[in-house]
């Protein structure tokens, strides 16, 4: 009444913008473990060793994980698939690191013995 104007929560407001933003956080997701897939090659992955497939393995459940929050229709077992993924993910990524740490020391004492 005195000239400020009050925001009323809509009725038909439109909800998509977090189903949005949502989904645009999974492709984001999925392209950055995609590229550390492709990386990992060069860190010990495809090899037929189980401990430098380890990486890899994890890299590809974490993708298919992340896959399946695409289809979860209820919001609690998207947010817990989700962070499972990104647990996965950061797996991965530590393996990745230790393989080439290991490789690298591997390769030094080569060198020098």
């Amino acid at each position: 009444m005195n000239g400020e104007q009050h925001s009323q929560p809509s009725v038909g407001r439109d909800t998509s913008a977090p189903v949005a933003d949502e989904a645009t956080r999974v492709k984001l997701f999925l392209g950055i473990q995609a590229f550390f897939l492709v990386v990992s090659i060069f860190t010990g992955g495809f090899h037929f060793k189980l401990w430098s497939m380890l990486d890899t393995a994890l890299l590809i459940q974490s993708i298919g994980i992340t896959g399946l929050v695409v289809v979860i229709e209820e919001a609690k077992w998207r947010r817990i698939a989700f962070k499972t993924a990104i647990v996965l993910y950061f797996l991965g990524l530590i393996d990745m690191g230790i393989n080439v740490l290991i490789s690298g020391v591997v390769g030094w004492r080569s060198l020098t013995g």
